[in-house]
């Protein structure tokens, strides 16, 4: 189904590999299986854009929309014994930066929906069902009756599940705040443990404390574009095995960012609640990635990183910066993460 998904992609934009694997420890077999995974978009209002004086915004708005209504009609056009399924990673909403109130009253979603309506109705397409997550800029959703049903986590399969689906900010959060992790950990990683205020409230209270105190008029993560090596076409040149794979040991530090962090908290998943996790599949970092680490008897784990709309990147090759537009996909033991990019003819507002 990769093929089936890079035809529709190349449908609305230009299209380069950014970083792919295929192995069967990636532990998602199924060919008629596709997940689809957008990472954060950090959509804001026009108004607040400019009062807050923000030297950039969410990257190729009209673009994402496009995308969006090809993931669509692929996802409608699925046979009955296929599954097409597309996952919006977090940080859709970026109340931080529209509100950088504590307690950010219900309009202010609203407001920001308002200045991005084609966007949204494209997310909330029924054809396309899309499963979304809380991020920490969007965290507070979880307070009001319209975002009861998106998560913090999703399990991939869900029967015998070998990864999981996460915004990433929890492994943010073991390695830099003080915290009672231990109750959080359960609520993420265990499938038994429903959603609950007991479990959020704390999530919130850390999501806050790391927020405090930040400046984001001119960047969120990334003081400098993100580094995703030499991209290729992969349709002139093919998607060999292995692109642009991170691995411990050999790789700079920055690109195996979470990668420790996200193999010692599944590590413990599997012991404490009997799960086979081998893959985290997260956003929050703006860096898109595969990062794998393989142990002394041979099994692998692997970090996929999936980007983001937002700030830059920098392949080797290109004289300039990007525009962060990343969509990763994982089928058939195989994990794809693309860079798009309007086709020429294609006038769509970018952010610098």
């Amino acid at each position: 189904m990769h093929e089936r998904l890079l035809t529709s992609l190349e449908s609305v934009a230009d299209v380069r590999l950014v970083a792919a694997l295929r192995h069967e420890q990636l532990g998602f077999p199924n060919e008629k299986d596709l997940r689809v995974f957008i990472p954060d978009v950090h959509l804001i209002g026009e108004k607040r854009l400019i009062e807050g004086e923000f030297t950039y915004a969410t990257n190729h708005p009209e673009l994402l929309t496009s995308v969006l209504g090809a993931l669509a009609g692929l996802r409608s056009q699925a046979a009955s014994d296929e599954t097409v399924e597309v996952y919006q990673l977090g940080d859709f909403l970026d109340l931080w930066r529209e509100a950088p109130q504590p307690d950010e009253p219900p309009e202010v979603p609203a407001r920001i929906k308002d200045d991005h309506q084609d966007l949204i109705e494209a997310f909330l397409d029924r054809r396309l069902k899309a499963h979304f997550l809380l991020g920490n800029h969007d965290f507070d959703l979880y307070r009001w009756p319209d975002y009861a049903g998106w998560e913090r986590r999703y399990y991939l399969p869900d029967a015998a599940p070998g990864a999981i689906v996460l915004h990433g900010d929890y492994f943010d959060w073991v390695e830099r705040l003080p915290a009672p992790i231990k109750q959080i950990f359960v609520y993420l990683f265990s499938p038994r443990v429903a959603p609950s205020d007991y479990a959020l409230g704390p999530m919130r209270a850390l999501a806050l404390q790391s927020h405090a105190g930040r400046d984001y008029r001119t960047r969120i993560q990334l003081a400098q574009p993100a580094p995703i090596g030499s991209l290729r076409s992969p349709r002139a040149e093919g998607v060999p095995p292995e692109w642009n794979v991170q691995r411990e040991g050999v790789a700079d530090a920055a690109n195996l960012t979470f990668l420790d962090s996200a193999y010692q908290e599944c590590l413990k998943a599997n012991q404490e609640f009997g799960l086979s996790l081998k893959v985290a599949i997260i956003g929050h970092t703006h860096h898109a990635r595969i990062a794998v680490r393989e142990a002394a008897d041979g099994s692998l784990f692997t970090l996929i990183d999936c980007g983001a709309w937002i700030e830059n990147c920098q392949a080797p090759e290109d004289a300039a910066p990007s525009p962060n537009a990343q969509i990763a996909a994982l089928s058939g033991g195989e994990a794809r993460i693309y860079q798009l990019a309007p086709h020429l003819t294609l006038n769509s507002a970018t952010s610098g």
